[in-house]
């Protein structure tokens, strides 16, 4: 099974452990796991989540480029933390991290993600693009480029896109 979709699998697994929809929540940490290339994953844990699922998150905080942060450390240093996994800030002027503290913050145990161009992936299908994305990049950044500026105006990963339909605002 590709690294990408490995990863996938355990954050939709963990995600369904807080399958019980709590929204808006006090949050109390915040996962992070940037084993991927392509993108990094943020989830917000709520105070009153399942103690089996913050276990689980823990364990996963014990592999490389995976931790748990309190959600004020987090949300005091989300730019200097994911910043750094941006490759390629297709986006300039977005604002993206402020986007993630705020799905976080609204959508705790949903996985959010930056990507590798600082887009924001949200669904399967936002995660599967980004590592195609990356893939084509990686392989030749002549030819992503040409094909890359002809998907501008259906970009899934379009964080102003993205957080505007997600926080709906």
């Amino acid at each position: 099974m590709p690294h990408a979709l490995r990863l996938l699998v355990a954050v939709l697994l963990l995600s369904g452990l807080f399958a019980r929809g709590v929204s808006a929540a006090e949050l109390a940490e915040v996962f992070i796991d940037a084993r991927d290339p392509a993108f990094v994953v943020v989830q917000g844990v709520a105070v009153d989540a399942p103690e089996a699922a913050k276990l689980e998150m823990r364990g996963y905080a014990a592999l490389d480029r995976v931790e748990m942060l309190t959600w004020d450390t987090f949300r005091l240093n989300a730019q200097t933390l994911l910043g750094p996994y941006v490759v390629k800030n297709e986006y300039p002027g977005s604002r993206t991290v402020l986007g993630v503290l705020a799905l976080v913050k609204a959508h705790p145990g949903k996985p959010f993600a930056v990507t590798w161009n600082g887009g924001l992936a949200a669904s399967f299908q936002d995660f599967q693009y980004a590592v195609t994305t990356y893939e084509a990049f990686a392989t030749d950044p002549d030819a992503y480029e040409t094909k890359r500026s002809a998907e501008r105006v259906a970009d899934p990963l379009n964080p102003d896109r993205q957080l505007q339909a997600l926080l709906n605002r």
